[in-house]
């Protein structure tokens, strides 16, 4: 029996903390970027990408314990379990082991900047204590233990904002670098401290190739997934160049922002939609809730995000990063696009547990397609990094997510009219925020002021608060979805740690 207060419980305390680590990483983004400037910082956010692809050196190892581990332990099957998660450390270590051997040697290619070059270096240690950490995150995601989880988000960020504010002081560019090295060592070493892994059991290499067999699909279907979401950066630099790379780093951060909520509530509920599709004998019928309800409820709840962020923006790049300001209608323009992706909610994942990993590969590679080429198009014709921002986000994450989540509900729902009535739900919180947001600008920016004098802070804080005040219908669309009503009390029962535990 799923209980819904828990999973509740667990999405709010991990998103809650999420935020609270991002609050503190925004700090030290900020401050660095002012310090870097725009080419350093663009660099920066090219040698970053190295740790995105390099993710997938463990060859779907982690992608598959992570579908595999859960099943097995709601079918209480403790040997298939244990096996899985020592296999999984080995594959890991050897996967990143290796990628760190290539990077370092990369790094030497003369086509590469001094910068560029002493980057990669510092990489390819990272890589190892990143891959780790995830192999170390990943085994407490299929516990549900997310307490722990939420502990070592916060002060990994308090970690890496620490040592970039001090290295930077005293090292510039190659101070952030070793902010990030020393990090990251530090939060493993403590994470393992905290949550010892278990005994490592004999080297047995038929699981490590299971895992492989299962994982590799994923990994591939990933890795596409991965190259749609940061093929905006490299076609940034390969097309234009670092200085303008650098103002869509303001993009950057504001993705990682937005896309908390759902990539919590995702991590909270892909164990327990692997959980209970093993328990109910691998019946897809029984996964109807964690595959319709989630996008429903996200499309009311990121607005909420989208929103303040998208009104404050330009005060905060103007106030603490005008060498920024370049930046700020790409940024606007992408939050507005991460709406589309955010509100997948489950429906990829279910793709992944369901074993329907082609279809996945082929809805990813549609979009890499389509967003290449509309990126390209958009450059060519002189839309530089806005250009990036409608193309590469707007319209591409709108095509992704229509074709994934209407592939998903397609095994719930069979008649047209289902379909226009589930997309007409989904789709119309994103145009009452658009219409909310250029009422809310145009009235203040072209008729109060005229009347009333205001200085920006109480502006955007006006802006704002009327944005939330207008919301306020969203919230309801939550509640009918959840059938809870969201207030002090109710929040303060579900938030209880005595709630019976139950998956």
């Amino acid at each position: 029996m799923v209980n819904k207060n828990l999973i509740i419980k667990d999405i709010l305390s991990y998103s809650a903390s999420t935020y609270i680590a991002q609050a503190i990483g925004m700090i030290s983004s900020i401050w660095v970027a002012s310090k870097l400037g725009p080419e350093n910082f663009g660099i920066y956010n090219a040698i970053l990408l190295v740790l995105s692809y390099a993710a997938y050196s463990e060859l779907g190892v982690l992608s598959a314990m992570g579908r595999d581990l859960p099943i097995y332990l709601g079918q209480n099957d403790t040997r298939n379990a244990m096996a899985i998660e020592g296999a999984a450390r080995f594959s890991t270590t050897f996967g990143a082991i290796s990628a760190s051997i290539i990077i370092f040697f990369i790094s030497f290619s003369p086509s590469f900047s001094i910068k560029m070059s002493f980057g990669l270096k510092i990489m390819s240690i990272v890589v190892i204590l990143q891959q780790l950490y995830t192999y170390h995150r990943t085994v407490l995601r299929c516990k549900n233990k997310f307490l722990e989880l939420s502990q070592q988000q916060i002060i990994y960020s308090a970690i890496t904002t620490v040592f970039a504010i001090v290295f930077v002081i005293f090292s510039d560019f190659k101070g952030r670098l070793y902010a990030a090295l020393f990090a990251q060592a530090l939060i493993l070493f403590y994470a393992i401290y905290r949550n010892p892994w278990e005994i490592m059991p004999k080297l047995n290499l038929n699981y490590s190739w299971k895992l492989m067999k299962v994982g590799l699909p994923i990994l591939a279907s990933g890795f596409i997934i991965s190259l749609m979401t940061s093929i905006d950066r490299l076609m940034i630099i390969t097309f234009i160049n670092a200085t303008q790379l650098g103002y869509f780093g303001l993009s950057i951060m504001l993705i990682s922002i937005i896309s908390l909520i759902p990539a919590m509530a995702s991590q909270v509920l892909f164990p327990r939609i692997n959980f209970h599709y093993g328990k109910t004998g691998n019946n897809i019928l029984e996964l109807k809730s964690f595959v319709t309800k989630p996008p429903l409820i996200l499309s009311a709840i990121l607005p909420f995000v989208i929103g303040p962020i998208f009104l404050i923006l330009p005060f905060v790049v103007t106030t603490f990063l005008p060498a920024f300001t370049q930046g700020v209608t790409s940024a606007r323009i992408v939050s507005l696009g991460i709406y589309f992706y955010g509100i997948l909610g489950l429906t990829d994942y279910f793709l992944v547990t369901t074993g329907k990993l082609k279809i996945y590969a082929i809805f990813g590679i549609v979009a890499l397609i389509f967003n290449i080429c509309i990126d390209y198009i958009l450059i060519k014709m002189g839309f530089g990094i806005i250009g990036i921002a409608i193309g590469g986000t707007l319209f591409t994450y709108f095509l992704y997510s229509t074709i994934v989540i209407g592939y998903a509900i397609s095994f719930y729902k069979n008649k047209p009219k289902e379909f226009v009535n589930f997309f007409l739900k989904l789709w119309l919180p994103f145009l009452y925020m658009l219409v909310l947001l250029f009422s809310i600008e145009y009235i203040i920016d072209h008729f109060l002021i005229k009347f009333v004098f205001i200085n920006n802070i109480f502006k955007t804080f006006f802006k704002v608060l009327l944005y939330i005040i207008f919301c306020t219908p969203l919230k309801l669309i939550v509640e009918s979805e959840l059938n809870t009503t969201f207030s002090f009390n109710s929040l303060k029962n579900i938030l209880n740690p005595s709630t019976k535990k139950s998956i």
